[in-house]
């Protein structure tokens, strides 16, 4: 059993939720096995090392909020490195939590291993399914996650202006995730940052 400094502290929330909820077996069900895995493996291991074990685990036959995704791994990675790898914290600002784990999340998405367009596009749908589920705040806030994911050479332009462009990726996805509110509000916050790219400029 860890200790509980080693847990981070979004987990041990959501563990304490649980145990005062009435539905513990649902609650249970919705989480896949892998992201405990790798929240353990993360409070012992190098960001590194972390990167590696989340892509040795894969993503096939995942539980994401209590559906089965059979065929997209991809996805379910990016869903993987939030919840367990990175372990991030949904009372906390989004960007500051990627750019401190910036070489977590690089090593992640550019593993050298798949494809990694597909891979930046899994994690900008999955970042957007984390805001509409786990931090509402974020919604407004992805402009800033956005700027972090290109300064640090996590997700590329060529990868946001589709993103922004298409409302419908969590639709395409799996569509009870899709909210056509949520998608418009998140783009919305993110139009600007997309268009300064665009227009190369040495500032927004």
């Amino acid at each position: 059993i860890l200790a509980p400094g080693l847990l981070c502290p979004g987990f041990v929330r959501d563990l304490l939720r649980r145990k005062m909820s009435n539905s513990d077996e649902e609650s249970e069900a919705e989480d896949d096995e892998r992201i405990m895995k790798l929240v353990t493996f993360s409070s012992r291991h190098t960001e590194e090392e972390t990167a590696a074990k989340l892509l040795e685990l894969g993503g096939q036959d995942a539980l994401i909020y209590g559906a089965l995704f059979v065929d997209k791994p991809h996805f379910a990675q990016a869903h993987f490195l939030l919840m367990g790898a990175a372990c991030l914290d949904e009372d906390s600002p989004l960007a500051p939590q990627i750019e401190a784990k910036a070489k977590l999340f690089r090593a992640a998405i550019h593993s050298g291993k798949g494809d990694e367009a597909q891979a930046e596009a899994a994690l900008l749908a999955t970042l957007e399914l984390y805001c509409i589920r786990e931090r509402r705040e974020g919604l407004t806030e992805f402009g800033d996650v956005l700027r972090v994911l290109w300064e640090k050479d996590i997700v590329s332009q060529e990868q946001m202006e589709p993103w922004l462009e298409e409302e419908r990726v969590l639709q395409q996805i799996y569509p009870p995730f899709f909210d056509q509110e949520d998608a418009i509000q998140i783009r919305t916050a993110s139009r600007s940052f997309v268009e300064w790219l665009q227009a190369g400029e040495d500032g927004p």
